[in-house]
């Protein structure tokens, strides 16, 4: 094989493993959006994939799925109006 087959078979195998992977993570924000819109904690979601919540968290709001969980009392004072500033 020449130098140039080689590269180029290299290149394709390159190719061909980002798009397996693009497939794979598209594959898995599918189910990770299926279970929460299933009524699955996220919580629940980050244990069973080994994902933290975090990542669970931006694969929801990157697919318009609202709060995973109920505002703080804290937060909830923040969102009055008047809530964050000082007496």
């Amino acid at each position: 094989m020449t130098e140039e087959e080689t590269v180029t078979r290299l290149k394709e195998a390159a190719k061909a493993k980002r798009d397996a992977e693009e497939a794979a993570t598209k594959q898995f924000e599918a189910a990770v959006v299926d279970a929460l819109r299933s009524g699955l904690k996220p919580a629940k979601v980050a244990d069973a994939t080994g994902y933290s919540y975090e990542t669970i968290r931006r694969i929801a709001r990157a697919n318009d799925i609202g709060r995973l969980r109920e505002p703080t009392v804290t937060s909830r004072k923040k969102a009055q109006p008047g809530g964050d500033s000082p007496a």
